[in-house]
């Protein structure tokens, strides 16, 4: 079990960030959604993984739901060639993968270091189920073990429900194959009793992803776990009455029951696939009709992209998490950025209590955000995804800051009115000057940050200087100002309050041009 959960790591890490990649030239042709769910469950050993990648990209528009149950149905045949590879008798060439994964792991960088990580991994598979082998020997001479084994030949239901239940305890068929091949290997098991076990092992491994479906906010999630269960039920009781047949083929393919194993699991998955492929966009219109969309009431505030449970693919979990802190410096935006000529400069009362409002809500969204984050970097990251999660935690922070500082010039500006003070026109359109830089330059900004764009985040550094010159034009000549002659002392005390609301709010206008340069400095590589 640990070298598929070590093997699964670092092939993950070898290959997840070029999935998305591949799956651009697959998405077009249904046929190939088959080969890249062979190629993924080959890379990831995981169902969960498997089910993670499929929701993440039906909701991203990058394929349909009947394109996704071919990546399903792809997925039990790539678990059948991980199989495969494991039957093979190689302790001697795995201690020697198990070498040369720890040469390329201490010595090697980035994906060698990687692929070093898969090698050990799957080196320890072999040995594994090499003291497997030794250990279950002495199993054959306890006669209630033998006589337990014994029975699953003269009943397949028990034998379907014991791999069921093993599948779903262990929680990977791999390591549940390998204990089969283990026993087989000293004839606890007959072909007889291998063949229900393999296709009671088939269904308990989507058990927990259909558990889990449960609480799944995404209907597509729901749909994909029934779909992966239905197809291995269903092909189950069809091939139930000729479970003697399947034996005979089988036992013509090799005579090594090993090997007898991994081919049943083959044999079964070919024939999931010949069965439902070329109906996969009818059953996929069913499940919309049988698992309807729910129609729930909207909460007010909710995360757009990230679900939890793709924290189990880092690359996948980045990516959810740089859309929704896109999507909050969109937010921003719309809600503050736009807001900032009636809501602080005008500053009627509807207006600043619907900047405070809103940037209640810009916190909850970073809270959220930062939180996802967190326990992202608790995974087994690269070290390119970790300096990538550093750089997203530093964005979420700046948009925070930024919703922070119109917050705070929102309040100044309530104490104003509470005053009886007002800007007048002329110092309105003085500080709406300084807003038009500020603003340009954080879209700008935005721009940069949603594309990556260099050029574009080299625009806003370089406009900073000009925005600092004006900033400090602006406060000195509201600090420079002389009260007008034949005034009391009572109104030299409002106009000097005032003057220092001025330069307050020049500061935190311009402490937004701060933080949008260093969120471009993060796009430049360069925080």
């Amino acid at each position: 079990m640990y070298g598929v959960e070590t093997t699964s790591d670092g092939l993950q890490k070898f290959a997840a960030h070029r999935l998305k990649k591949i799956l651009n030239s697959m998405t077009k042709r249904t046929l190939l959604a088959v080969l890249f769910g062979m190629i993924m469950t080959v890379a990831f050993q995981s169902s969960a993984a498997t089910t993670v990648l499929v929701v993440e990209f039906v909701n991203a528009g990058l394929m349909n739901l009947g394109q996704a149950l071919g990546i399903v149905l792809g997925s039990a045949v790539g678990t059948s060639i991980a199989i495969q590879l494991i039957a093979f008798q190689i302790l001697d060439v795995a201690l020697g993968a198990i070498f040369l994964g720890f040469l390329l792991y201490l010595s090697g960088k980035g994906l060698w270091k990687h692929l070093g990580q898969a090698l050990i991994g799957f080196g320890i598979i072999f040995v594994g189920m090499a003291n497997m082998s030794g250990a279950s020997a002495p199993l054959k001479n306890i006669p209630e073990v033998y006589t337990f084994l014994s029975h699953l030949d003269d009943s397949p239901l028990l034998a379907i429900v014991v791999g069921m239940a093993l599948t779903a305890v262990i929680q990977s068929s791999t390591a549940v194959f390998a204990i089969m091949m283990s026993l087989a290997s000293h004839h606890l098991l007959d072909l007889a009793a291998i063949v229900p076990l393999v296709l009671g092992a088939h269904t308990g491994g989507t058990i927990t992803t259909l558990l889990s479906s449960f609480t799944a906010k995404k209907m597509d999630a729901r749909r994909a776990a029934w779909a992966n269960t239905g197809y291995k039920v269903v092909a189950t009781v069809l091939v139930y009455p000729f479970l003697p047949q399947l034996a005979r083929v089988v036992q013509w393919t090799t005579t090594d029951l090993q090997r007898q194993v991994a081919n049943v699991h083959l044999l079964f998955a070919l024939f999931m696939v010949i069965l439902f492929f070329p109906f996969n966009s009818l059953i996929a219109q069913g499940l919309k009709r049988w698992l309807p969309d729910r129609i729930e009431p909207e909460p007010r505030l909710k995360l757009k992209y990230i679900d939890e449970s793709s924290l189990e693919i880092p690359a996948v979990a980045l990516s959810q998490a740089l859309q929704e802190i896109r999507a909050l410096g969109r937010f921003i935006w719309d809600k503050m950025i736009l807001e900032v000529p009636e809501s602080i400069l005008a500053a009627t009362d509807e207006s600043l209590l619907r900047i405070l409002e809103v940037e209640r809500n810009v916190d909850w969204y970073h809270h959220h955000i930062s939180r996802f984050l967190i326990s992202l970097s608790k995974k087994r990251l690269t070290d390119e995804q970790m300096e990538e999660n550093i750089n997203a935690q530093f964005v979420l922070k700046e948009l925070e800051y930024i919703g922070d500082e119109l917050d705070d010039a929102a309040v100044i500006m309530q104490k104003v009115r509470a005053q009886n003070l007002a800007l007048t026109k002329g110092e309105r359109d003085v500080l709406k000057e300084l807003y038009d830089r500020i603003s340009a330059n954080f879209s700008l900004a935005l721009e940069a940050m949603e594309h990556g764009d260099a050029e574009s985040a080299a625009k806003v550094i370089r406009e900073h200087p000009e925005i600092i010159r004006l900033q400090r034009s602006l406060q000195f000549t509201a600090l420079a100002e002389v009260p007008r002659e034949e005034t009391t002392s009572e109104d030299i005390r409002q106009e000097e309050k005032l003057r220092y609301a001025k330069v307050d709010l020049i500061n935190h206008l311009y402490n937004i041009d701060e933080h949008a340069v260093n969120i471009a400095q993060v796009v430049m590589g360069i925080a």
